[in-house]
């Protein structure tokens, strides 16, 4: 049975090998962890382009959101511009810029991801999938 401190493990060890993946990339293109996060989630999920969608769905603080689009705006890499219903709201657009550094960044996750699933099954990861859909349907409840 899978227990507790198993779960533990598997999500520290996730952590540490997507953060060793991306952590080169980082560096080759003189960026931040943050400033990889956000340009990686507004890439990869575009229906979402507000700082706080980064803040809720990606699970990063406030302020290193802000500092990251702060550094992506003045890099050229992001333009920041108030919603047109809500002055409140602030858009976030990835620039023709962020291009290299978001390819070079989509490619670190494909790898990633491709050594994470090595050895497994279509059928494995099919239980998989619907595994962690029940434990996030549980999760709902906690």
């Amino acid at each position: 049975m899978f227990s507790s401190t198993d779960a533990l493990k598997v999500g520290q060890a996730f952590a540490r090998g997507y953060n060793r993946a991306l952590g080169g990339m980082a560096e080759e293109w003189g960026l931040s962890r943050a400033e990889v996060d956000v340009l990686l989630f507004l890439q990869n999920n575009p229906g979402c382009n507000t700082a706080r969608e980064v803040v809720e769905l990606r699970g990063m603080a406030k302020s290193g959101v802000s500092k990251a689009v702060d550094a992506l705006v003045r890099r050229g890499y992001l333009a920041a511009a108030p919603d047109g219903r809500d002055r409140r709201v602030v858009r976030l657009e990835l620039l023709p810029a962020a291009r290299p550094a978001v390819e070079a960044g989509c490619a670190a996750q494909a790898a990633f991801w491709e050594r994470l699933r090595r050895g497994i099954s279509p059928q494995e990861g099919a239980v998989m999938a619907a595994v962690f859909a029940k434990l996030m349907d549980n999760l709902k409840d906690c």
